[in-house]
């Protein structure tokens, strides 16, 4: 995926998810986000942390 494009679909975020949670963890450290800011991102951190190859099989 190039810099600047969006991801096309789930897959392929779960794919680049260790270098997407690099950023998302840099941006958080940056103090560039409200502590209720921060809270929310780590949340989806949290959440998104748990997902697993199983989870993106189709469902039947």
């Amino acid at each position: 995926m190039s810099q600047g494009e969006g991801m096309k679909d789930l897959v392929e975020y779960f794919r680049n998810w260790s270098f997407e949670r690099q950023k998302i963890i840099r941006l958080v450290e940056s103090g560039r986000l409200s502590e209720d800011e921060q809270m929310s991102v780590l949340n989806m951190v949290f959440v998104i942390d748990r997902i697993g190859p199983s989870d993106l099989e189709p469902m039947e």
